[in-house]
């Protein structure tokens, strides 16, 4: 499916929109989508510019079959948001812990989602096969953020639409970012993952950044908490229609891997609770993982 995107587009936050009705109206729509779940809403931090950014962009592709990863979803209300607006959700992170929590707001929402546990470094999906890559604030936290992107790319379909959110760190600004979380990029290293890449569509490097709402939003941002000494991001990028080539071998690993480790991480979760693992749900949960997927 080829999303029909105008243009590569990245933004730095604003204050102005964090606190205009519209970004407002949305944040109240997803802390309802929250609220009953044990999801986390958000009535301050980067989230109430980051998560209508990315919505704006979105909204015009709901309803239309449009199959989005979420990496690094943990207990982020939005993919559940987008779940709700008909969009094909797949959540995912690192290991089970938030499992029970995904189950339980699926059932509270009524909404079907497909539950991954995935590493965004070393993704068990088989190529192109999802339409919207989402990642929101995770990049800080990734090591190998190269490996990242390409693997992003690699997931993609041909025309798919990779949209991220980003902490943004300019140390000659006099900006700082704590060791324990990571590291973020400066806004010409992230420009730089895509300066010459094969996978997506060329130009976003040479789009300005709207440096300007800086000095207000890193007065915004460290009020928040003492240590946002930093700036946040946003940049949908758009795939380009080179195929990447996979033999079927390979994909078929990577698809059984994810299965594996899908199934294996929940039932260590039980035991580790100490709880009798449920042999008819983890039953369940293998059938509908080894079920085939668009």
């Amino acid at each position: 499916m080829t999303l029909e995107m105008s243009t590569n587009k990245k933004a730095l936050a604003s204050v102005a929109e964090l606190q205009s009705e519209p970004w407002q109206e949305v944040m109240e729509e997803i802390n309802k989508i929250a609220r009953p779940t044990g999801l986390l809403e958000y009535s301050t931090y980067s989230r109430i510019w980051e998560y209508p950014w990315v919505w704006f962009h979105l909204k015009p592709l709901r309803r239309q079959d449009i199959r989005v990863l979420d990496i690094g979803s943990e207990k982020s209300p939005f993919p559940w948001f987008l779940a709700t607006q008909g969009f094909d959700v797949m959540v995912s992170d690192k290991s089970a812990h938030y499992w029970r929590l995904w189950h339980q707001a699926s059932r509270q929402l009524k909404v079907a989602v497909d539950r991954r546990v995935l590493d965004g470094e070393n993704l068990d999906l088989t190529a192109a096969s999802v339409d919207v890559y989402l990642s929101v604030s995770v990049l800080e936290h990734v090591s190998n953020k190269t490996k990242l992107i390409s693997e992003a790319a690699r997931v993609l379909r041909p025309g798919g639409l990779l949209i991220m959110t980003f902490d943004i760190c300019q140390p000659e600004m006099g900006m700082t970012f704590p060791e324990w979380n990571g590291q973020a990029p400066t806004m010409e290293g992230f420009d730089d993952l895509f300066r010459r890449s094969p996978w997506f569509e060329s130009g976003l490097s040479h789009l300005p950044w709207n440096t300007q709402d800086i000095p207000e939003y890193i007065s915004w941002h460290r009020a928040t908490a003492s240590h946002h000494n930093y700036v946040t991001g946003a940049a949908l990028i758009l795939r380009n229609k080179r195929l990447w080539v996979e033999t079927a071998w390979k994909d078929r690993v990577k698809r059984f891997k994810g299965q594996i480790r899908t199934t294996s991480f929940v039932a260590m979760m039980y035991l580790q609770q100490g709880k009798r693992v449920p042999g008819r749900a983890i039953a369940r949960l293998s059938e509908s993982l080894f079920k085939n997927h668009r």
